[in-house]
């Protein structure tokens, strides 16, 4: 059982990107809008992610179990998920022709909504032994998902 477990840890690793898999990672600063004191992440993905794995970046960076529908807005055109009849969120990150500094929209559980403002602070190259998606700073308690939305 023991060996089986092992095992599974370790296919699932496998999935994470490596240095020498990723051309680019891409940095993204994102802030919880709407609520004081401020709560932020600092993430660094591989450019080779799809908006739809960004969204399960996004959620385990707040803390979140990610059951509610979500979508992102880019350049006016969403994506997310198919229920709300957006674009589909298979698309990579390179596609979407980000500049540094550029800015958009993530939207959770669209109820409330919690909205996260996405910054792609810098491009840069892999560093050796480093596992990408990795969360390398932040600030501030995210809220519980079902607490209601930001007091604004």
């Amino acid at each position: 059982m023991k060996a089986t477990r092992r095992r599974r840890r370790l296919s699932s690793t496998a999935n994470a990107s490596r240095p020498d898999e990723a051309a680019t990672i891409l940095q993204f600063r994102i802030w919880l809008k709407g609520l004081s004191p401020m709560v932020w992440r600092r993430v660094q993905v591989p450019s080779t992610m799809t908006l739809r794995e960004f969204h399960g970046v996004l959620q385990v960076a707040m803390g979140w179990a990610g059951i509610h529908l979500y979508q992102f807005i880019v350049h006016t055109v969403c994506y997310g998920s198919w229920e709300l009849t957006a674009e589909s969120a298979d698309i990579m990150r390179d596609a979407l022709k980000l500049r540094n500094g550029g800015r958009f929209l993530h939207e959770y559980d669209l109820k409330i909504p919690w909205e996260h403002e996405v910054r792609l602070e810098e491009r840069r190259s892999p560093k050796p032994r480093t596992r990408y998606p990795c969360c390398i700073g932040g600030d501030g308690n995210c809220p519980p998902e079902d607490s209601g939305g930001p007091e604004i």
